[in-house]
C-alpha cells in the first residue's frame, strides 16, 4: 500500500514539473502568462497540500504497521514461552507415567511371585501331610517331619505338645489315625495347651440347628463355633482329657468351670457325655446334672422330658429334664431357659455375652 502512494506522490509531482516548465516556456503573451502564472500557484499549493497530507497518511500508516509488527513479535514470543512451558509439562508427564507404570509392572511382579509362592507352599503342606510318619515309626523319623515342615503349625498331636506356646490357629492330628483338623490352641490360660470347641460372644451365628450339623461341627474356630460331636468323641476316646468352661454376663462378670475327666461317646451312643470328672472352680456346677445324658438337637429327641428341650429351649446340648447349662442356646441378655446359660452362676438362667469350652490331656 505504501508503494500505492508512492506513485500517486510522484504522479501529481510529475505534472506539477511539467506545468512548470510549460510557463516558463511559453512568451508569446504577456497578459496569458501573468495568468497562467497565477493559476499555476494556485495549482502548486493545491498539489502540495495533497503531498503533505499523502506524507502524513503515510507516517501514520508506517506508525500503525510498526504496532502491529511489535504486537505480532510479543504475541510470538509469549507462545513461544507456553510452547516451551508445555512441551517441559509433557516432558515430566511423559517421565512419571513411566515411573509409574514400571512401579505398577514391580508391583504386579511381587505379587504374583507371592501368589506363587503361596500356593505351591499349600501344595507342598498337602504333600507333607500325606506323608506324615504313622504309628510304629521311629522316633527320630517323627522329629524329621516336625523339622521340615509343619513345626510351626503342625500337625501336632494336641495342643499341649506345641513348641511355640503361643494362642492361635494350629493343625492338630488325633493319633494320627485321622486327617488332621484346624484347631485353635489356648496357650495364655490356665497354664496353656488348651484346645478350644465351642465359643459364643457376639450371637452372629446362629447354634439352633439340626443333628448334621452338630456331629459335623460349625463355624471358625477363631470367631464363633463348635468343634463338632465327631470330633469331640475321637479326641476324648483317644487319651484322658480334662473340660474347662469359661462363662461371663453382660455386667462382665467372669467366672469357670473346671472338670478333672471329658468323654464323649460315639454317635451309636448318641454322643452322650459318657465321663465327667470333679468339679473345681467360680461358677458352680452346672454341668453334673447332664452327666450320662445322649446329646438332643432340634430333629434328634434323645432327652428325659416327654417334649423336645431342644426345641423348648432353641439350643442343643446333653439335656436331661432339660438343663442346668445351655452354652448353645441363644444369645440373648434376659433371664429364660432359651438363652446361654450356666444356672449356678447365679442360681438362674441369667443370659451369658461369652462362653467358651475347652479340653487338655491330663
Amino acid at each position: 500500500m505504501r508503494r500505492e502512494v508512492f506513485s500517486v506522490a510522484l504522479c501529481f509531482h510529475s505534472a506539477f514539473m511539467w506545468m512548470v516548465v510549460s510557463g516558463s516556456n511559453d512568451t508569446t503573451t504577456v497578459t496569458p502568462a501573468v495568468t497562467v502564472s497565477s493559476s499555476s500557484g494556485y495549482g502548486f499549493e493545491m498539489i502540495m497540500a495533497k503531498l503533505d497530507y499523502l506524507q502524513y497518511k503515510l507516517l501514520e500508516m508506517d506508525f500503525v504497521m510498526k504496532e502491529h509488527s511489535e504486537g505480532i513479535a510479543q504475541n510470538q514470543g509469549h507462545l513461544e514461552k507456553v510452547f516451551s512451558s508445555m512441551l517441559w509439562a509433557i516432558s515430566r508427564l511423559d517421565q512419571a507415567v513411566g515411573n509409574n507404570l514400571t512401579a505398577l509392572q514391580a508391583q504386579s511382579w511381587r505379587i504374583l511371585s507371592r501368589q506363587t509362592v503361596c500356593a505351591n507352599h499349600d501344595l507342598m503342606r498337602n504333600e507333607i501331610f500325606s506323608l506324615a510318619p504313622k504309628q510304629g515309626l521311629a522316633a527320630n523319623a517323627r522329629s524329621l517331619f516336625d523339622l521340615q515342615g509343619m513345626r510351626h503349625k503342625g500337625p501336632f498331636d494336641s495342643c499341649k505338645v506345641e513348641p511355640s506356646k503361643q494362642s492361635g490357629k494350629y493343625m492338630i492330628r488325633v493319633n494320627g489315625d485321622y486327617e488332621p483338623f484346624t484347631a485353635y490352641c489356648e496357650q495364655n490360660k490356665f497354664g496353656g495347651g488348651w484346645l478350644v470347641i465351642q465359643q459364643r460372644f457376639t450371637g452372629a451365628l446362629d447354634f439352633f440347628r439340626n443333628w448334621t450339623d452338630y456331629r459335623e461341627g460349625f463355624g471358625s474356630v477363631d470367631q464363633e463355633f463348635w468343634i463338632g460331636l465327631e470330633r469331640l468323641h475321637q479326641l476324648t476316646s483317644s487319651k484322658p482329657y480334662q473340660l474347662l468352661v469359661e462363662v461371663e454376663d453382660f455386667a462382665g462378670d467372669y467366672r469357670y468351670a473346671r472338670y478333672k475327666e471329658f468323654e464323649i461317646g460315639s454317635e451309636t451312643e448318641q454322643y452322650s457325655l459318657k465321663k465327667l470328672g470333679a468339679y473345681s472352680g467360680t461358677a458352680g456346677d452346672s454341668l453334673a446334672y447332664h452327666k450320662g445324658h445322649k446329646f438332643t438337637t432340634m430333629d434328634r429327641d434323645n432327652d428325659g422330658a416327654t417334649t423336645n428341650c431342644a426345641v423348648t429351649c432353641e439350643g442343643a446340648w446333653w439335656f436331661n429334664n432339660c438343663h442346668h447349662s445351655n452354652l448353645n442356646g441363644r444369645f440373648m441378655n434376659a433371664v429364660d431357659v432359651k438363652v446361654i446359660s450356666w444356672y449356678h452362676f447365679k442360681s438362674s438362667h441369667t443370659g451369658m455375652a461369652y462362653s467358651r469350652m475347652m479340653i487338655k490331656e491330663v
